[in-house]
């Protein structure tokens, strides 16, 4: 008996505070219950309600959404369709309707309207929010049809925006649930600034490194780049606000931070893939040892070969001019002019690159020493292939290289070849 009164005491104190009906009338907890039922029944109806309209609002605006994009020829409504932007438009409609009839639903329970308004306007919040990065998310997709550097400004911006919006819109809720002024809710978080410009330095860094490679024009998706800092190569797959995508040849993925591409060396490949040549610039390593003077009887074999006979011709007539009129005693072998066996085997490489079909003339094309090394002296050869594909640059690359190692011999060169004992 006593319990049954405290607890009809109790949920009277709580209605009365909540301001839900006044139980100045001594309300009995019969009574209380019949409210409550009243009450439910209200918001169960009010809820079925608006699902009704909803629907009937949805399928309407879809209709003409559909009909519109049926009866033109452009791309970008299309899209918006694809995007459901049309859905979004659909959901201020009912919204709208079931604020306005919260008043009329409600009016014996002013905190019952008071909750209800907080959360249609939180709801208007959210579906304002989802409107935006659905129309972002369509400008993207319509500015970023084809591959170029405005692309990386575009989708920098996007993604930037809408991280602004959810920030703006969370802020937004939280003055609707606080009954604050969002001006206040500003102030209050200008206090934790560092902390904000910490959380969301990348995003920063990003977004400046997104505008400078537009601007620039130094990257864009689809370049083919290689990033020594990480020993990657690969294509340039997507470009976002915080990180770049890169496919390497192995069909792997790596992601680098996007600040990275301005901020360390980055080899872009682009413009030599665009021209469709290919750099060759690789070395064989002689042994110093195997080096000697040619004289004119070591000569005569090689004026049947017919990549350097004329050059062997010339050269050798020089010398004998040089050293006649010198009256050079050509019995000792450093006196005056000679052929060495290095100085004509760099001669014959750089014919041989000459008249190859794959090797691009209009190019730079040399054959140079490098400084020796304690294994030899490294003979590079530094030309271009007429092609940027990567199987037949191996290819052609393999191909000259299989000859000119072979073709050492005739010369009487020794290859080096350091051994692991030798490396240690």
């Amino acid at each position: 008996m006593y319990h049954k009164i405290f607890v009809e005491k109790v949920l009277i104190n709580i209605f009365q505070i909540q301001g839900v009906y006044d139980f100045s009338s001594n309300l009995h907890l019969k009574e209380w219950g019949t409210v409550t039922i009243i009450i439910v029944g209200k918001l169960l109806f009010f809820v079925v309600l608006l699902v009704i309209i909803e629907f009937l609002f949805k399928r309407g605006v879809r209709f003409i959404g559909r009909r519109i994009v049926s009866s033109t020829h452009f791309s970008w409504d299309s899209i918006l369709y694809e995007n459901k932007v049309f859905d979004s438009l659909s959901h201020f409609f009912p919204l709208s309707i079931g604020f306005l009839l919260i008043g009329p639903f409600f009016k014996k329970y002013q905190t019952i309207i008071v909750y209800l308004e907080k959360i249609f306007d939180i709801l208007f919040v959210l579906i304002v929010l989802q409107f935006l990065i659905r129309i972002v998310n369509s400008i993207m997709r319509i500015a970023t049809s084809e591959n170029n550097h405005q692309t990386i400004a575009v989708r920098s911006f996007s993604q930037l925006l809408k991280i602004i919006s959810i920030i703006f819109c969370f802020l937004i809720i939280i003055a609707i649930i606080t009954k604050n002024d969002l001006v206040n809710v500003l102030t209050s978080l200008g206090a934790i600034t560092a902390i904000v410009i910490l959380i969301f330095r990348d995003i920063i860094l990003g977004f400046v490194s997104g505008v400078q490679m537009a601007s620039t024009k130094m990257i864009k998706v689809g370049d083919w780049i290689g990033i020594q800092k990480y020993n990657i190569e690969g294509k340039v797959i997507e470009i976002n606000l915080t990180s770049a995508k890169i496919e390497n040849f192995d069909k792997t993925i790596t992601s680098v931070p996007t600040y990275d591409l301005i901020s360390t060396a980055v080899t872009n490949f682009e413009v030599m893939r665009q021209k469709n040549i290919r750099r060759i610039k690789r070395s064989i390593m002689f042994n110093i040892q195997s080096f000697h003077f040619y004289n004119s009887d070591n000569l005569k074999k090689f004026q049947h070969v017919c990549l350097i006979k004329n050059y062997v011709n010339k050269k050798q007539k020089e010398i004998n001019i040089f050293n006649k009129e010198k009256n050079v005693d050509i019995r000792i072998n450093i006196n005056g002019r000679r052929l060495t066996n290095i100085g004509l085997f760099r001669q014959y490489a750089l014919e041989y690159l000459h008249q190859h079909p794959q090797i691009s003339q209009s190019e730079t094309l040399m054959v140079r020493h490098l400084e020796p090394t304690p294994y030899g002296l490294p003979i590079e050869l530094y030309c271009f292939t007429n092609t940027s594909e990567s199987v037949k640059y191996e290819k052609i690359q393999a191909s000259v290289f299989d000859h000119l190692l072979t073709a050492a011999k005739e010369f009487n060169l020794e290859i080096t070849q350091v051994t692991k004992n030798e490396l240690i």
